[in-house]
């Protein structure tokens, strides 16, 4: 039985698509920190922003 592997790797270049109120502008570039376990069946993972001024926790869902 294989296990699911996170999409993106750390030191990754990402942009980040959230649609929430009050988050980071659609489309900015975050680098990845951390793989973080899935929450509810979706990966988890710790991404700061590049101009370092923002860190967040993001599903894969919100990134490209």
């Amino acid at each position: 039985m294989s296990e699911a592997l996170h999409k993106f790797k750390i030191g990754q270049n990402v942009k980040l698509f959230l649609s929430v109120k009050g988050a980071a502008p659609q489309g900015v570039e975050h680098e990845v920190m951390r793989l973080l376990p899935s929450e509810n069946n979706e990966f988890q993972y710790r991404v700061r922003a590049v101009d370092g001024r923002t860190d967040r926790v993001v599903l894969e869902s919100q990134l490209k």
